[in-house]
């Protein structure tokens, strides 16, 4: 089964579709994240509790993609998770650097992994599992797709590279044949 929601300490709820972070008491507050650092924290809560060396995290997240980046750029979305979990209402020390091995969630966080499939929808699957983890207010939950949330230039195409490059390419063939054009005819 494929989570692609967490319920983090009760408080917080990451959609990993949307990339979002919401706050469950405070619906106003939504963190959105980059899809880099929305894959780290992925990572992360799926780890239960072992430590994720750099290396890891740059096969996983970056290199499984086809990019190469550098290890500041690694560090730099590590820094941004953090930053956007404390705006997202978390403690700041929620994940935890192990020294020359990499990081980890602290032990003290409770991590509730949901599927998009449980319940009736996603809203009742989402609150049930709430509800039985011991947390009974009433929430309400977003429906990812009523956030707007999909860019279809950063979709991948068929072809396994984003839409924008091939509409792109698509207008340079179209500029050069409507040259060729007007090379003939002239």
């Amino acid at each position: 089964m494929a989570f692609t929601r967490f319920i983090i300490n009760k408080e917080v709820i990451f959609d990993s579709d949307a990339n979002i972070l919401h706050s469950v008491e405070d619906e106003s507050i939504k963190v959105t994240l980059n899809a880099p650092t929305a894959r780290c924290l992925k990572l992360l809560l799926m780890s239960n509790g072992k430590v994720i060396s750099r290396e890891e995290f740059l096969a996983e997240v970056w290199n499984a993609r086809g990019v190469v980046v550098s290890q500041n750029t690694f560090y730099q979305n590590i820094s941004l998770l953090r930053k956007s979990l404390e705006q997202a209402g978390l403690s700041k020390d929620i994940i935890v650097t192990v020294r020359q091995r990499g990081f980890v969630l602290a032990s003290n966080i409770e991590v509730t992994p949901c599927s998009n499939t449980e319940g009736n929808n996603e809203e009742g699957g989402i609150k049930e599992r709430i509800k039985k983890s011991g947390y009974d207010e009433e929430i309400k939950v977003v429906n990812r797709n009523t956030l707007g949330h999909e860019n279809f230039f950063w979709k991948k195409s068929v072809l396994n590279i984003p839409a924008w490059i091939l509409l792109v390419l698509i207008v340079m063939a179209a500029i050069n044949i409507i040259l060729l054009f007007f090379n003939i005819i002239i």
